[in-house]
């Protein structure tokens, strides 16, 4: 990272990704979970066809589609009788936090001037974990969620908004994700990016990025 004389002594943003950086997810869990609650005899790889071989996925993750509407074509699709309260466990319940990272969080609130939580989500997936991991979730000064914001990564338009959750330059900011490509456009727009690989570790790859935690 590079800085102004007058930036010079303060610590970068963190802009951190939730899926598979903050917490591990499995998609094809929920669809296990799902076709179980078919009456049809779905089988997973159906429901996620139905899930993510259209546009459904990505109207829940952008807004498009609130949580009531995104049950009611589950339950259409899939001809399934169990409550609206079983479809959302069965869609949330495939999540778990990333001791890696999480388990640094408080010092690295003490380390970064800001912590900002970026994520392509939906509704009831950020409510899920809200619930499970709010006192992780408390480290973070702002958070830019893709069905909050109507745009989610890759769009350069996603970045922007993470740009301004930090509030200041994007040299002035790291950002951390599982996947390059999303990476690349962080990195395309100014941020410093980095891949996050669990074999790797994450203390080293922000001692990488210049982020080095206080005790």
């Amino acid at each position: 990272m590079t800085a102004d004389a007058g930036e010079a002594a303060r610590p970068p943003i963190l802009i951190l990704d939730l899926g598979n950086v903050v917490a591990f997810f499995d998609h094809r869990q929920a669809c296990r979970q799902l076709a179980a609650l078919a009456t049809t005899g779905a089988t997973p790889i159906d429901v996620y066809d139905q899930i993510f071989g259209g546009s459904l996925e990505e109207d829940f993750d952008c807004g498009r589609l609130m949580t009531p509407a995104f049950i009611a074509r589950l339950r259409d699709a899939l001809h399934i009788v169990a409550p609206d309260d079983a479809i959302a466990v069965a869609w949330s319940d495939i999540f778990r936090p990333n001791d890696d990272v999480v388990s640094i969080l408080p010092l690295l609130k003490r380390s970064t001037s800001k912590l900002v939580l970026a994520s392509n989500t939906n509704d009831l997936h950020y409510r899920w974990l809200a619930r499970r991991m709010g006192e992780s979730f408390a480290c973070f000064d702002e958070f830019v969620l893709s069905f909050q914001s109507g745009v989610r990564k890759p769009a350069p338009a996603f970045f922007q908004h993470c740009v301004e959750a930090a509030g200041v330059s994007p040299r002035e900011c790291v950002y951390v994700d599982d996947r390059e490509d999303f990476v690349e456009v962080a990195t395309a727009m100014g941020m410093t990016g980095r891949v996050y690989e669990p074999a790797v570790g994450f203390v080293s790859l922000l001692a990488e990025a210049g982020i080095r935690l206080q005790s």
